[in-house]
C-alpha cells in the first residue's frame, strides 16, 4: 500500500534526481557551441518536470491537524489519519 508519506518521499527523490542531472548537464554540455539549442531545450524540459512534481507534492501535503476521532491503526499497528491518509508516529 502506497501511503501519502511514501509518495512524498518518492517525489522528493525524483525532484532531487532531476536537479542533479540538470547540474551535470550544465557542466558537461558545450552550450556556447550548441547551434541547435538542444541543451537549453533539455534544461527547459527538466525545469517543467520539476515544477510539475513540486505542484503534485504541494497537493499531497494537506493542512490537516489529524483530529483524534479521525485516527486509526492499520493491521500491522501503524497509526494513520483517516482524514488525510498520512502516517502518524
Amino acid at each position: 500500500m502506497l501511503t501519502v508519506q511514501k509518495a512524498i518521499k518518492i517525489i522528493d527523490w525524483w525532484i532531487n534526481q532531476k536537479k542533479e542531472s540538470m547540474e551535470k548537464l550544465k557542466i558537461e554540455w558545450d552550450f556556447p557551441n550548441d547551434s541547435h539549442g538542444v541543451g537549453k531545450t533539455l534544461l527547459d524540459v527538466d525545469k517543467t518536470i520539476i515544477f510539475n512534481l513540486e505542484t503534485i507534492r504541494k497537493e499531497l501535503i494537506l493542512n490537516c491537524r489529524h483530529p483524534k476521532k479521525m485516527r486509526d491503526k492499520t493491521p500491522d499497528g501503524q497509526w494513520y489519519c483517516m482524514n488525510c491518509n498520512m502516517d502518524l508516529k
